[in-house]
């Protein structure tokens, strides 16, 4: 599936931005390698409006917005696009004034000891409320059905050294 059609919005919208679902974790690879993912996915339709197809135009608008791509044996460094400020995580977003921000805990101490973040976009909804076992069955389905965009994005020191839209 393209990233960008004739559809999809070119910025995702404030409204958008402040709906999305954010869930980060921490993990390792097989050889013990900790990393820091998040997924990024929309909440289920609440207007009539907001058909599968509209809910996967915006989320391919956020992708895009993230410089995230399908997955590939390499995966694109977007470069500084994440800071921690006051214990909340910042993502600048291509083309945006507006940012995605979560309140992260641990998580947030964990990224920037990393420096780096696995941005993941989810083109499909799902709920804020999900449990654990759903977000693993959602990471599955959607991984095998190419439903899912990825990116690495660097930690910078402080929000004003995050890069700028180019």
């Amino acid at each position: 599936m393209p990233i960008s059609t004739p559809s999809t919005p070119r910025v995702p919208t404030p409204g958008l931005i402040a709906s999305l679902s954010v869930r980060p974790w921490i993990d390792h690879t097989t050889d013990g390698t900790r990393f820091a993912p998040v997924l990024i996915t929309h909440p289920p339709a609440r207007r009539d409006a907001d058909t599968a197809a509209a809910i996967s135009q915006r989320m391919l608008s956020v992708a895009r917005a993230l410089g995230a791509k399908p997955p590939r044996a390499t995966l694109p460094n977007v470069g500084a696009r994440v800071a921690v400020h006051n214990r909340v995580v910042l993502v600048r977003l291509d083309d945006s004034e507006h940012m995605l921000m979560m309140r992260a805990g641990r998580w947030a101490q964990v990224i920037v000891e990393l420096g780096q973040v696995l941005l993941t976009v989810g083109l499909d909804p799902l709920s804020p409320g999900a449990c654990g076992a759903d977000v693993d069955e959602y990471i599955e389905c959607s991984r095998k059905a190419d439903r899912l965009y990825f990116a690495i994005a660097d930690v910078a020191e402080s929000p004003r050294y995050m890069q700028a839209t180019p």
